[in-house]
């Protein structure tokens, strides 16, 4: 046997030749950056990234101190609205993250999934006085975005000076109204939009802050529950199926409020029981003050009183501004459009209409009438829009820029050609819906889609169907033709 070789580890030991296929060490670029370059990659990154990164190596978790230390604006959701900020968190975990925030200045995304209301001798968990005390450590804090209902009330009673950034939403609405969703605001509250379902409120009060108040699924339990309303900020109000007072005096403080908006610019009623001929009244008191004069969208539904004064009142109130107007089947007839054209306004900014207007929650509810009723809402029943040929002709010549034209349940429609005219052919038409309007005649249809030169889309539901026949000897009359079978 020949000589033995040495081992290849023995000849690198030796100063041999290094092996060309080894492979070198990543080169830790990050740890090589500045503490200033770290904490300006941080404001990129989402909070939780950044909690992450402080276990990874001795500067990062530096970067990260000095980072907080001079952060003012934080999101805990990333600017996700819609998420809960990350779980795992307890009173004292929160407390030390803030703590290490002592500039912080807004809070966003504080949407925790759950909150203990009180604290727990001997057991961590997330509650509200956590919370609180945690806010509170942080000298400088302006404003709180949050999604909590007990949350923003302890915020609103104990920390008055904080804002409620954003939009505020509760997260747990619904309805049958869950009698746990309570919330009590303030005279004082400093919130600029607020959007409740599902809700148990005493009142709405005098909040000078509010620009945006959505109100659904709303049990109003005070027997005045509009008397000290006043939200002069106000531009928009939705109050859709909400339980509030039967009486229809008790909403007189509600829309005289609504009248001292001068901004107010969208404004929504379904199943308000508002005394018929009332906004009448206040339209003539405050038109010259602005009252409702930058209206742009206007929405009637299951309005038990309404009149076509209420309604013809705020359009040619808002003539100038308006871009879209929902009416309810009852106000869907004749005279409110032969009424507008007489007083031959215009409109230069108008584009949707909606005629037989009925809420999406009134279709898909299963609840039956009476149930509806037993929950607080209004005891209202709609039937079909009584609009004829005679009266679309002249909602064509009112509303002659129109681009979106929706119309439900008007058996009394026949001939659409006949709608047109030759002074307004609606040339600005592109969307139109006809639902449940089984009277129109398919060879007048025709020739009325031929008429509108900027048609794109067309959607037909339930048409051109024929309503059952009654018997003579049949004694029973049909008065409702929203319940005849669709076969």
């Amino acid at each position: 046997m020949g000589p033995r070789r040495k081992s290849t580890k023995t000849q690198l030991a030796s100063g041999g030749a290094a092996n060309p296929y080894r492979l070198e060490e990543p080169k830790d670029y990050i740890n090589e950056l500045s503490h200033e370059v770290l904490c300006h990659i941080f404001r990129y990154l989402p909070m939780q990234d950044i909690m992450c990164m402080e276990c990874l190596s001795r500067k990062l978790r530096e970067a990260v101190t000095l980072y907080l230390r001079v952060v003012k604006v934080v999101d805990l959701c990333a600017s996700r609205w819609w998420e809960y900020m990350p779980s795992g968190f307890t009173d004292c975990s929160f407390l030390m993250l803030l703590k290490k925030m002592p500039d912080l200045e807004q809070l966003y995304g504080l949407h925790p999934r759950y909150l203990e209301r009180r604290r727990v001798r001997g057991y961590e968990a997330f509650s509200i006085p956590g919370v609180l005390e945690a806010l509170q450590a942080c000298p400088n804090l302006l404003g709180v975005e949050t999604s909590h209902l007990e949350l923003v009330e302890a915020i609103w009673n104990y920390m008055p000076q904080v804002h409620i950034l954003g939009k505020f939403r509760n997260r747990n609405g619904a309805f049958p109204i869950p009698p746990e969703n309570k919330l009590t605001i303030p005279i004082a509250a400093k919130i600029q939009t607020l959007h409740l379902v599902g809700v148990n409120v005493p009142e709405i009060p005098c909040v000078s802050m509010l620009r945006h108040l959505y109100l659904k699924w709303v049990r109003l339990t005070k027997p005045q529950p509009f008397k000290d309303f006043l939200c002069v900020s106000l531009r928009t109000f939705v109050m859709r199926n909400c339980a509030g007072p039967t009486n229809s005096l008790k909403y007189v403080p509600l829309v005289t409020g609504l009248a001292s908006a001068r901004n107010l610019e969208q404004l929504e009623l379904v199943r308000v029981p508002f005394l018929g001929g009332l906004i009448q009244h206040v339209v003539e008191d405050s038109w010259r003050s602005g009252g409702f004069r930058n209206l742009h969208t206007i929405v009637f539904g299951a309005c038990k009183n309404a009149l076509e004064v209420d309604l013809g009142y705020l359009i040619i109130t808002a003539a100038r501004r308006l871009h879209e107007v929902r009416i309810q089947p009852s106000l869907t007839k004749d005279g409110v459009f032969s009424a507008l054209k007489m007083a031959e306004l215009e409109f230069p900014q108008f584009e949707t209409l909606h005629l037989g207007y009925v809420d999406e929650f009134l279709l898909q509810c299963k609840m039956s009438h009476s149930e509806l009723v037993k929950y607080g809402l209004a005891d209202v029943i709609e039937n079909p829009g009584i609009i004829t040929d005679i009266g679309m002709k002249a909602v064509n010549e009112v509303f002659s820029s129109i681009k979106y034209l929706v119309i439900y349940n008007c058996p009394h429609l026949h001939n659409p050609h006949k709608w047109i005219t030759d002074h307004s052919r609606w040339s600005r038409l592109v969307d139109l819906t006809l639902v449940r309007c089984h009277a129109i005649k398919l060879e007048s249809f025709s020739q009325f889609i031929e008429l509108l030169p900027s048609l794109e889309f067309i959607s037909l539901d339930q048409m051109f169907r024929e309503p059952p026949k009654v018997s003579p000897l049949n004694s029973t009359m049909i008065t409702r033709l929203d319940s005849w079978p669709l076969n």
